[in-house]
């Protein structure tokens, strides 16, 4: 007994001793908003992907660039670029509007569309890949198609019809560090819903018949937590948008003292310290703010250029990458 007691104090000891003071999980916990570096200057940015070795993927309109170190390829893919994917077998999955969905093993381009796999449509506007290497997409409109599910030999395609889902379409698709799948359901307003998917079980993260008006994106935070704007921009009311958290299996509503205006078709990216990174405009330069759970920190002023902040993306270091309209990408290094 006593020699469980001693292995249970050096284990705590332990785990206090791996706790830097000024750290979470191992990164500073002070927000940086220094540039460390640009790419792709004077590019539009559609989609940001990076994987465990830091490789960066970006869609920038009809091109492809696969950055990795200091080497940057490019591909003309021949159709806008909306979403890519990496999966744990490196091989790249491509959204596009126009081609359907594309696979790329670094040599060989292969294009699954309506023609020859049965795509609903040929648009796939969100891709996203599990811890079994399945492809999860959107391929979807108002009553038709839904959610895509490619195991590398056979498709699936989930609707209404033949699932939980309450409405076709489907607004972002986000990879839990869980092992599960989460959707956003859009569409009809009011009726919007997020699932969690795990397996062959579906969960309702809110009311069946419909939870918010209308989302545009959400973001999973490493702690399970999910954040999520509930989006008027579809309104003739001029409601303003609202920002939920999902945590201990409800939703509440973030109300802190600085909270800024939330922007309609909001950018939202969790952080690795469960911060939450939120694009706005302000003065005529793009702008970011930073909820770190118990207050929101403001970039500083004329940071970033007269610009829209289109793409928030992490690394597995907690670098930062914001993808805009017409100027690149800026990173900001959080070490």
């Amino acid at each position: 007994m006593i020699k469980i007691q001693v292995i249970c104090l050096l284990l705590f000891l332990f785990i206090c001793s791996c706790k830097k003071e000024g750290y979470i999980y191992n990164y500073p916990a002070d927000v940086s908003f220094k540039i460390s570096a640009k790419l792709l200057k004077e590019k539009k940015i559609d989609c940001i992907k990076t994987d465990r070795k830091g490789n960066i993927y970006v869609g920038s309109d009809k091109e492809m660039f696969v950055i990795k170190g200091s080497n940057q390829e490019s591909y003309s893919i021949g159709s806008p670029v909306l979403d890519i994917a990496v999966g744990l077998d490196n091989i790249i999955w491509i959204g596009t509007s126009g081609k359907g969905l594309g696979r790329f093993d670094g040599k060989k381009f292969t294009w699954y569309n309506k023609e020859n796999s049965g795509l609903p449509r040929n648009y796939v506007a969100q891709v996203e890949t599990d811890f079994d290497n399945r492809i999860w997409f959107t391929c979807c409109a108002n009553k038709t198609g839904g959610l895509g599910i490619f195991d590398g030999h056979r498709f699936d395609f989930l609707t209404p019809e033949n699932s939980p889902l309450n409405q076709n379409i489907i607004s972002d698709i986000e990879a839990g560090q869980d092992g599960a799948i989460y959707i956003a359901t859009s569409g009809i307003v009011y009726l919007t819903n997020i699932y969690r998917i795990k397996g062959k079980t579906w969960q309702c993260l809110g009311a069946e018949e419909g939870t918010f008006y209308w989302v545009n994106s959400f973001t999973i935070t490493p702690s399970g937590k999910i954040f999520l704007v509930e989006d008027f921009s579809l309104s003739s009311l001029f409601q303003e948008n609202r920002l939920f958290c999902f945590d201990n299996n409800e939703w509440y509503i973030i109300n802190e003292n600085g909270q800024p205006k939330i922007p309609y078709m909001a950018v939202i990216k969790s952080d690795r310290r469960n911060y939450l990174w939120l694009a706005g405009y302000e003065k005529n330069s793009a702008v970011l703010y930073v909820y770190n759970g118990k207050s929101w920190i403001h970039s500083p002023e004329g940071l970033f250029p007269d610009d829209i902040i289109n793409v928030i993306e992490t690394d597995y270091e907690n670098n930062i990458y914001l993808g805009t309209y017409k100027n690149g990408i800026f990173i900001l290094n959080q070490k």
